[in-house]
């Protein structure tokens, strides 16, 4: 408990430096929304009065500590472009951004782990040929990947849908197959990046004096590398998993908008698109306590696997 109540302290200065940086860097913005609303015949006296609307004529450091004791109340205001709750249209986008990034992190386990594994057991040419393939992977961006894959599997072969999303609670067979592509196109840095790390891992723990004492004391070595190797190489990967899930979050952003996914990355790119502030940080605080969570819940993860974190 104290290890979590560590952690937590530590997770509130983030939060609200994210928070205070995002409120005071988007009200730097160039844009003005009254100027927007009102159009370009409106008068000063209609700007003003949009302006107080927005309680935009007041010190930013004054609307900055109203967001913020709003948002501990869980209210995040409401949207300048159609006035409904942030909260409800972050609810609304984030279970398909989190569908996204869930199956990509899945993904990124099931064929980032056994390629590491392979590469650092087998080595020689097979090991060369896999390391080159994860930096390959690492250098491809994931929008232009995007755009690959939606001209080979759906315009030429034309068997997986190219946009949209079906709700998984409508239709479960569609939901999948819609989701193919983006997290395919999500997911290929992140089953590099874990690739690599466990092959380094796995490198740096096969060379220890233990494994040398576990094979002498006769253990097989299929028991040597995933009873014992495999285990002591989890603290760095589940590190990897949880950095990556701040890069899925954010490389979400661009493949949404390539598949018009409905998601988190797409509401944002639109409320920018219309100077609408609330919501922008509406969902950079909801990312932000995720990466919190998800952070907390890695290193909780890694402190089971290794105690000597806890100290």
């Amino acid at each position: 408990m104290r290890y979590i109540a560590k952690r937590l302290l530590y997770a509130l200065p983030m939060l609200f430096g994210v928070s205070a940086l995002a409120f005071f860097l988007l009200n730097l913005l160039p844009t003005d929304i009254a100027d927007s609303r009102a159009g370009e015949d409106a008068t000063p006296e209609t700007i003003a009065a949009i302006r107080e609307s927005f309680g935009l004529n007041r010190p930013v450091v004054e609307r900055y500590a109203e967001w913020v004791f709003s948002a501990l109340r869980g209210d995040l205001g409401v949207s300048w472009h159609n006035g409904q709750p942030v909260l409800d249209s972050i609810v609304a986008s984030a279970p398909v951004t989190l569908s996204m990034v869930v199956l990509s992190l899945v993904l990124s386990l099931l064929i980032g782990v056994p390629i590491g594994v392979i590469a650092a057991v087998r080595g020689g040419f097979l090991d060369r040929i896999l390391v080159s393939g994860t930096v390959l992977a690492l250098a491809v961006p994931n929008f232009w990947l995007a755009l690959l894959l939606v001209l080979a599997f759906s315009l030429t072969l034309d068997v997986l849908p190219a946009t949209g999303y079906v709700p998984l609670a409508e239709d479960p067979q569609l939901w999948a197959l819609h989701l193919v592509l983006p997290v395919i196109a999500v997911a290929t840095v992140s089953i590099s990046a874990i690739a690599r790390q466990t092959r380094s891992a796995m490198l740096e723990n096969l060379g220890r004096d233990y494994v040398r004492t576990l094979r002498a004391n006769g253990l097989s070595e299929n028991s040597v590398l995933y009873r014992h190797v495999l285990k002591n190489s989890g603290v760095p990967v589940l590190t990897t998993l949880g950095i990556q899930f701040v890069n899925l979050s954010g490389g979400s952003i661009i493949v949404e908008q390539v598949f018009a996914v409905p998601g988190l990355g797409q509401l944002t790119m639109t409320a920018l698109a219309r100077n609408d502030l609330p919501v922008v940080l509406g969902v950079l605080l909801v990312t932000a306590v995720a990466v919190v969570v998800i952070n907390l819940a890695v290193d909780l993860l890694n402190s089971v696997v290794n105690p000597k974190v806890r100290a």
